[in-house]
């Protein structure tokens, strides 16, 4: 069986992509090894109300598939992203109920932002981390860089004003 490593919620983050700013989510493990995700403004969005504890008058997606899967007594037990194909994460929930347990794919995005509603741990494959997390060290020097760049470019801009 694949080894596993237990990841945090670092961060969700916005970078600028040629297609315009972009939300990411950083998975980071306890060797300071980054993940960075791609995922989709409105998952971004529902992760982040859900770190914060804050609950919506109206329920979300995800907010609304935890009270299904509560009402029925299913319990999340972990998400998992597994595996790396054609640049894309693979990822899947592991739910548990009387009649067992089961593990379903889905979204990294929605796998996460369900976990974390739950309190549940989420995992990558080492494998995964392998091939694609980038230290945490290179990824703070990448922000201190493009920050520098930014400074530079805003005093030029401003002499020539």
């Amino acid at each position: 069986m694949e080894e596993n490593v237990r990841v945090n919620i670092s961060g969700i983050a916005q970078v600028d992509t040629p297609f315009g700013p972009t939300p990411v989510i950083l998975l980071e493990d306890n060797r300071e090894r980054v993940l960075v995700i791609v995922i989709g403004a409105s998952e971004a969005s529902s992760i982040a109300t859900a770190l914060s504890g804050v609950e919506m008058p109206v329920p979300n997606t995800h907010d609304f598939m935890m009270k299904v899967l509560e009402g029925v007594n299913v319990r999340v037990k972990r998400g998992e992203i597994y595996d790396l194909q054609s640049n894309r994460f693979l990822a899947r929930i592991t739910v548990e109920s009387n009649m067992g347990e089961i593990t379903v794919g889905g979204r990294p995005s929605d796998v996460i932002a369900i976990a974390v509603r739950a309190g549940a741990e989420v995992y990558v494959t080492e494998d995964v981390m392998k091939k694609a997390s980038i230290e945490k060290s290179s990824l703070l020097r990448e922000e201190e860089r493009e920050g520098e760049e930014r400074e530079d470019f805003e005093e030029e801009n401003s002499e020539e004003g």
